[in-house]
């Protein structure tokens, strides 16, 4: 079992940004996906965001209050156009119950190419793993099934690199 410092080392490492051994001086990061860059717009843009899924070849937007369902729909219209009426919009349950335990559980998560982070929200008590490319959404569902992390409590969300300056 890694100590908190060994995954905190671990995080910072690969959840930042951090340069490895094989990282060339002044390598430049891939600019996101149009997709990736859409659904992080909805990341931050959709009120009550509560994750992302891709289910039965359809994406699925989560939210974490009812209420915000047609200001949702709005957003979506707004970032994605006509290609909105392709993505459903489900409602989960506002308040998680994921542990410290689920993200030392998750670490391995952090092995699929294109996740970025990993946290755990207290806010909300869900798990939240940060994808660098919303392509690698489907491997990450399938790493944390393997490790046994309940996807209901994962909010899987778009984000841009962090880089050192």
């Amino acid at each position: 079992m890694l100590s908190r410092v060994a995954l905190l080392c671990v995080l910072l490492s690969v959840g930042c940004g951090i340069p490895g051994p094989d990282d060339q001086p002044g390598q430049s990061i891939p600019e996101p996906s149009a997709l990736t860059l859409q659904f992080i717009r909805v990341t931050k843009e959709v009120p009550d965001f509560g994750g992302i899924t891709f289910e039965d070849g359809q994406w699925v937007v989560l939210l974490l209050a009812p209420e915000q369902r047609e200001s949702a729909e709005a957003r979506l219209r707004d970032i994605f156009g006509e290609e909105a009426t392709n993505i459903a919009v489900r409602v989960r349950a506002p308040r998680g119950r994921a542990s410290s335990q689920m993200v030392r559980d998750a670490v391995d998560v952090m092995t699929v190419p294109g996740v970025g982070t990993l946290h755990l929200d207290e806010e909300v008590g869900y798990v939240r793993v940060g994808l660098l490319a919303v392509e690698s959404l489907e491997q990450a569902q399938v790493k944390l099934d393997e490790l046994g992390v309940p996807l209901d409590q994962v909010i899987l969300y778009a984000r841009r690199p962090i880089v050192l300056l």
